[in-house]
């Protein structure tokens, strides 16, 4: 009885460990990469941590004293964006804030400084190429938007408001980077939501019609932002009367075409901050405080809340964050999602692949 004998030639083992390593790297960069990343004091201070997009795997990413707040994935979840006020610490009650945008790796590593600046820089946002940022600053003596080369470090203001006290906040970008939507505040007339074009023009409501309170207060709106296919924009809002404060809180979805205007069935008195897309479009999570109106919007001591996930196909809601902690300032990834390194290293593999040849690997026997 002969045993058989396979030969393989240099090509073969070459192309057989090629294949086997890119298949390591999408295997790995798949399952490194968190689905939320959220902002938690269960530590004693605000740090930034990730978990699954169920709520399981909860791991901390940051380990500052410094108030810190809004991360944002970068589009290829390589990495994070975040702002933190460097003067939060300081036992001296007169020094200034001092809020500055940060960015680093998906795992909390590499940590930069990208402004320095001694008015706030807040509230960053990449654009869908991953190669600019735009945020909020007060450097022009009213808070603005600007927009950052982050290769460059250049700087451009995009907004000019017009009332003295009117200002603009929370930029995000469309998903083909030719629009941005972002908060309008109008002194003595709310906050709204508006659309401009990436270069700063073109200014417009997103609703022609401001939407009117159920009490008939004023409307403040709050943390736009454009569905994954780019046909919708999520935001809430919330209705403030005189003498009873914050009364309402609402989660709207605003068709970009049409301007068709749905309102999401949350639980009435619930307290709901910024609101985030997830699951493709599919969900949107939001910190919330069940009946955390119920005091007229003034809660005893200091609010705790939730983050919550959304099922819009079934108006599902479930708690990610049952944890005595405070969780907010939430953003999601595909959990499919590949840093740029590993990118990068299947590239030049599947390079070297090519050059070996495209006949499949196959062993010989004589």
């Amino acid at each position: 009885m002969y045993g058989v004998l396979f030969h393989y030639s240099k090509g073969d083992v070459l192309m057989y460990k090629l294949l086997m390593t890119s298949y390591f790297l999408l295997l790995v960069s798949t399952f490194a990469v968190a689905d939320i990343v959220f902002v938690s004091n269960r530590d004693g201070k605000n740090n930034i941590y990730v978990m699954n997009d169920n709520g399981s795997r909860v791991r901390r990413l940051t380990d500052t004293q410094f108030n810190i707040g809004a991360p944002r994935w970068s589009p290829d979840g390589s990495q994070i964006a975040f702002h933190m006020d460097l003067h939060s610490t300081d036992p001296d009650p007169r020094k200034p804030q001092q809020y500055d945008i940060f960015i680093m790796n998906a795992d909390g590593s590499n940590q930069r400084r990208l402004t320095d600046h001694p008015k706030l820089d807040v509230a960053p946002s990449w654009s869908p190429d991953g190669e600019y940022l735009t945020f909020d600053s007060g450097r022009s003596g009213k808070v603005e938007i600007y927009i950052m080369e982050i290769a460059t470090r250049n700087i451009r203001q995009l907004t000019q408001t017009d009332g003295v006290d009117d200002f603009v906040a929370n930029p995000e970008w469309s998903p083909d980077g030719t629009q941005i939507v972002y908060e309008y505040s109008k002194a003595g007339h709310g906050r709204h939501i508006y659309i401009m074009d990436v270069d700063g023009g073109n200014a417009r409501p997103l609703l022609k019609k401001l939407r009117r309170g159920i009490w008939g207060g004023v409307i403040l709106g709050f943390a736009p932002s454009w569905s994954p296919d780019g046909k919708h924009i999520l935001y809430s809002d919330s209705e403030f009367v005189a003498g009873r404060g914050r009364v309402e809180d609402s989660i709207l979805i605003v068709d970009r075409d049409s301007r068709q205007l749905q309102a999401l069935n949350t639980p009435k008195r619930w307290r709901i901050e910024d609101v985030r897309w997830a699951d493709d479009g599919g969900a949107v999570l939001f910190p919330g405080i069940p009946k955390g109106l119920e005091e007229h919007g003034r809660p005893h001591g200091r609010p705790i809340f939730k983050i919550y996930k959304y099922h819009l196909r079934t108006g599902q809601i479930t708690n990610l964050t049952d944890h005595p902690s405070s969780n907010t300032s939430m953003d999601w990834t595909p959990h499919n999602a590949l840093s740029v390194s590993s990118r990068k290293k299947l590239a030049i593999q599947w390079a070297r692949l090519k050059t070996v040849g495209s006949t499949p690997f196959m062993p010989t026997s004589p």
